[in-house]
């Protein structure tokens, strides 16, 4: 009966150390598989397009799972060693959880530059020191204290735990149905994109934007391919082109309306103002009144309607649809995409670059194959060449093709994605190589001088905000590319355009052509940022706090030198945000 008595004994104390070492394990995997991916999901899920269920229960039993092995493997190691691995765990699990809660203050989830995410060195040796010194500590505690290291251990791991688990469930209550459930009603409207790849046989205005395309990046791909804009020979480039704003939102809600932004307006306030405001309706009906289809090809229609919907844009936007076709998913880069952007959030700064998901990434890993949308350069050249464009005689267009142009160098000087070895000139070669083809099916199809075509972006680099800005006018044509450095801004954008339709533009503001090179304009800059000295804003959708709470605005006279003095001077005013997009 003894004997039997100590044997339960030993088997409960056998369980127990087996509980707690899995435990400690737990913390460690808890945090990479479970709290992380969904703490970003919930916090983007309306930028991802999918519903929780397409990883989160998975991932919530493969953290229990691999804990077990783990543990289980640490098991059959000498009592010594196997505490010294546990230590390990638990070392790297306390210094994850404070490089999450504590060490990464405001870092950009959703990378917003071209290059992979990037720490000074005086910040990887200061997080490393914390990191070395947290691990070291927990193997040096493991050996000198043995008496105390394994309920520290595990109490630390319970608790970190437990705060976690409260986290993890209040994720859920937080966010609306849509993080879960796919819309079933058919009445939905979206963007459809079946005609991205058809031109009117009449008129034409075409409008390519490419994404955080800075002119100095051009400039760099120019000194390794000098031929690079010989096909744009009927164009002119304005080489002195402010973006007005740093940042998809709100540069491409003012670029389609022409309105400025109002700091002092909510997100939603802003957005709904844009879109029903009498200057913009009178926009969109001169374009309406002059036969034009207005197309549009974006993959993120939030940052035009916030949480609107697209009825905002009804009326305006022509190819708003219903929801019809079926959703596809790429589970490998999904499931890649979220462990990813859990390490980039967990991990030291040395290690971080390595995680840094890419805009194309997660942007693509949801498609709708009868409805699809091509916003990545080497999808839409690859698209274009297999095959072409078609035209259409009903009216005239006026498209908008949204790409992601820079926002990340991906892709060879064909066009073709290859992110191991691409650089900033190969991807804007590879842009160009788009760029002429697209010209080339236009010349083919007899409507290339009929069209008014603009190639620039909706923001440059944040270091270097200037944008590229090129236009051919209708009908208009010369041996080679003209050049000017007349101060312009995407403020005259819309009235460009109004011009481009010989019709009175001064409702709209001043055009391109009213300004002359080598004129003095005082021109403003707004760049999102964060300010502790300025209260946190909450994000546009409730989700979670926004990424920044200022905008600062810069003032400058000149060109891209004289902006570039202003930013890295710190000459700018502080304009505290309502809300925040990002």
């Amino acid at each position: 009966m003894l004997h039997e008595r100590s044997f339960l004994m030993a088997k409960k104390n056998v369980f127990l150390h087996f509980l707690s070492n899995y435990i400690v394990v737990l913390l460690l995997f808890f945090t990479l598989f479970v709290m992380g991916p969904s703490e970003i999901f919930f916090g983007n899920y309306k930028e991802f397009g999918f519903v929780y269920q397409e990883f989160g229960w998975k991932f919530l039993i493969f953290a229990f799972l691999i804990s077990f092995i783990f543990t289980l493997v640490i098991s059959f190691f000498p009592d010594k060693l196997g505490k010294y691995i546990l230590s390990v765990f638990w070392g790297i699990g306390i210094a994850g959880y404070i490089q999450t809660m504590f060490l990464n203050r405001h870092l950009e989830q959703m990378g917003v530059r071209a290059e992979a995410y990037t720490a000074s060195p005086s910040k990887i040796i200061v997080n490393s020191i914390i990191w070395t010194t947290i691990i070291l500590g927990a193997l040096l505690f493991a050996k000198f204290q043995q008496n105390i290291f394994k309920k520290v251990m595990l109490t630390s791991s319970l608790i970190i735990l437990g705060m976690q688990c409260v986290g993890y469930i209040s994720l859920f209550p937080s966010a609306d149905k849509s993080a879960f459930t796919y819309y079933s009603d058919k009445d939905e409207l979206i963007l459809d994109g079946s005609k991205q790849f058809t031109v009117s046989s009449n008129d034409n205005i075409i409008l390519f934007i490419l994404d955080n395309f800075s002119s100095t990046y051009l400039a760099s791909a120019v000194e390794k391919y000098p031929d690079l804009k010989d096909f744009l020979h009927d164009f002119t480039y304005y080489n002195n082109a402010d973006c007005n704003y740093h940042g998809t939102y709100p540069s491409l809600p003012h670029l389609l309306t022409g309105n400025d932004l109002d700091p002092s307006l909510s997100v939603d306030d802003w957005l709904e103002e844009c879109w029903t405001n009498t200057t913009t309706n009178d926009y969109f009906s001169i374009l309406s009144d002059a036969n034009y289809k207005v197309n549009l090809y974006t993959p993120t229609t939030s940052i035009l309607t916030g949480n609107h919907s697209l009825p905002l844009l009804d009326g305006k936007i022509s190819n708003i649809t219903t929801k019809q076709s079926s959703i596809c998913i790429d589970y490998h880069k999904l499931y890649k995409t979220m462990f990813y952007m859990s390490c980039y959030r967990f991990m030291p700064e040395y290690f971080k670059s390595f995680f840094d998901v890419s805009n194309e990434t997660y942007t693509t890993i949801v498609s709708y194959p009868q409805n699809n949308i091509l916003h990545t350069n080497y999808d839409f050249y690859n698209h274009l060449i297999e095959n072409g464009l078609t035209t259409d005689s009903s009216g005239n267009y006026f498209i908008i093709q949204h790409l992601n142009g820079t926002h990340e160098f991906t892709t060879d000087e064909n066009c073709q994605f290859d992110d191991q070895n691409a650089t900033c000139q190969s991807t804007v070669k590879g842009i160009f190589t788009m760029l002429e083809a697209y010209l080339n099916e236009l010349k083919t199809l007899g409507v290339y001088d009929n069209s008014t075509i603009i190639i620039t972006s909706d923001h440059g680099d944040v270091e270097y905000p200037q944008i590229i800005f090129f236009i051919k006018e209708k009908q208009e044509s010369h041996e080679s590319l003209n050049g000017t450095n007349a101060p312009i801004t995407l403020d005259e954008l819309v009235p460009t355009i109004v011009q481009s339709l010989d019709k009175d533009y001064s409702e709209f503001g001043y055009s391109i052509h009213d300004f002359y090179p080598d004129q003095q304009r005082e021109r403003l800059l707004y760049i999102r940022d964060y300010d502790a000295s300025y209260p946190d804003v909450p994000r546009y959708d409730g989700i979670s706090s926004g990424g920044s709470n200022v905008y600062h605005l810069y003032n400058y006279t000149g060109n891209i030198d004289d902006q570039i003095n202003a930013l890295q001077n710190y000459q700018y005013t502080t304009i505290p945000m309502v809300d925040s997009y990002f």
